[in-house]
């Protein structure tokens, strides 16, 4: 199920508003490019790099990372990085590889 990084940036170049964890507020991807996509929240703003979601799109296609929306935070934070671990995941989850 490998996703094209130019198909996530058509996805996301003028903005998106994901649904996030139950109980959490609404994801605002504010566009993406060749290297990020760029997210804000209420509080902060940020980017999730094109590399780190890539390993874990290739992870999860291998299956050596769960698809469990709520495990894959850890196993994100463990395998890939420390970057924003739940906003990966609802990204991820937006594209099709999460339950």
């Amino acid at each position: 199920m490998a996703t094209e990084w130019a198909d996530v940036v058509a996805r996301y170049r003028d903005g998106a508003e994901l649904p996030s964890m139950p109980g959490a507020r609404t994801l605002k991807v504010t566009g993406a490019d060749d290297g990020y996509i760029y997210v804000s929240h209420r509080l902060w703003q940020d980017r999730i790099t094109r590399a780190h979601l890539e390993k874990a799109m290739a992870l999860l296609d291998e299956g050596r990372m769960t698809r469990n929306y709520g495990d894959v935070i850890d196993h994100y934070r463990t395998y890939i990085a420390d970057e924003r671990p739940t906003t990966a995941a609802t990204i991820l989850k937006d594209l099709g590889y999460l339950d």
